[in-house]
């Protein structure tokens, strides 16, 4: 048997398989799933912050917040220490704008949370949020040592990232407690961060309670120094021998205070 070709027929031009490949391409970007976005996550954080049970797709899905530690061996994340309530996000992008805007949902915002990304540039909108304290236990000491309980609320102003970065962002934890202590609650406390170009700072201040915590810190993941903090943990008088065994576990003893740096 012979095959003949019938080089008559007219080819289809360049420009068909062009746009035939563009969209193949599109069809399987628009499929991927949401859990490619948990690997990203986790890779940019560090495994501080990953995608606990990502479902749905990258565009239309929905996950938890899982706060972990990276293992040992450099492979891999940890089981997440802490795990938020599930929320659930939606994006459209816009090929003429050249970027994507995602709306997230999430039982403890004042509002849906609105992240643009752009070429080059991430802008996330003011909000607050509500959430338990414990989640403060995947970003290291000393909280990994309180195991924190109670509330965190935390609100933010416009954020932005990349070619331009600034924001602030004021965390408010009150009425801590922790299973190591019997002292309840040690306290309530502030955080206020900021973000710049060369880097993100923040303090800790203790607003009321027997147990007092102050100190600053720094991360800068573009220059590799990673995250730094020095600050000191004390007693008010009344509740010294009470806090004595919570204190020696935060931190060295120099005088009065004890020294906390990570």
């Amino acid at each position: 048997m012979k095959i003949y070709l019938d080089s008559s027929r007219p080819k289809f031009p360049m420009i068909f398989w062009v746009l035939l490949c563009a969209i193949m391409l599109l069809v399987v970007i628009k499929q991927l799933p949401a859990s490619a976005l948990a690997g990203m996550a986790a890779k940019q954080s560090a495994c501080r912050v990953t995608l606990y049970e990502a479902t749905g797709t990258i565009w239309n899905g929905s996950a938890a917040l899982g706060f972990a530690e990276p293992n040992l061996n450099g492979e891999g994340c940890r089981d997440p220490s802490a795990i938020s309530e599930r929320f659930s996000w939606q994006t459209q992008c816009s090929v003429m704008l050249g970027q994507c805007l995602s709306h997230f949902h999430f039982v403890g915002l004042d509002k849906p949370l609105a992240i643009s990304l752009g070429l080059g540039q991430i802008q996330v909108a003011s909000g607050e949020i509500t959430m338990p304290a414990s989640i403060l236990e995947a970003f290291g000491s000393p909280w990994n040592t309180l195991r924190p309980r109670g509330q965190l609320v935390a609100n933010w102003s416009d954020l932005k990232s990349g070619s331009e970065t600034a924001g602030n962002i004021r965390i408010n934890v009150s009425n801590l407690t922790s299973p190591i202590s019997a002292v309840k609650p040690l306290g309530s406390y502030e955080i206020k961060t900021s973000l710049s170009q060369s880097g993100t700072s923040f303090v800790i201040d203790t607003v009321s309670g027997p147990l007092l915590l102050s100190g600053k810190g720094e991360a800068n993941s573009q220059l590799g120094t990673g995250f730094r903090f020095a600050g000191g943990a004390s007693a008010a008088p009344e509740a010294e021998d009470s806090l004595i065994g919570l204190l020696s576990l935060l931190g060295r003893k120099d005088g009065d205070i004890y020294r906390m740096q990570y």
